[in-house]
């Protein structure tokens, strides 16, 4: 009995390990053709979260700064009205 269990071993052995190793070399040579395409696939991904990344970090900024939008008028009027009073330096060459 023993003996008719060994050589069954021995037939299946002979038969599943060439089928394994085909099954090893297909799986090799089917993800070495796609290796292109998953770098390719990676690429685009980080394209992507790059620029969506970026796209909602200047949100947030504007959505920061829409609180500040009347601190910015008043000093961008005060600026003008002191850009305006001033006297530009080469019109006072000219007046000289």
């Amino acid at each position: 009995m023993f003996l008719l269990f060994g050589l069954f071993l021995l037939v299946a052995s002979v038969i599943v390990v060439p089928l394994l190793l085909v099954g090893l070399v297909l799986r090799l040579a089917i993800g070495l053709a796609l290796l292109p395409l998953r770098i390719v696939g990676f690429t685009i991904k980080l394209a992507i979260g790059l620029v969506l990344g970026l796209v909602a970090l200047v949100l947030a900024g504007t959505v920061l700064l829409i609180p500040l939008l009347p601190v910015i008028a008043l000093v961008f009027a005060i600026w003008l009205i002191v850009r305006l009073t001033r006297r530009h330096p080469a019109a006072q060459l000219a007046a000289d």
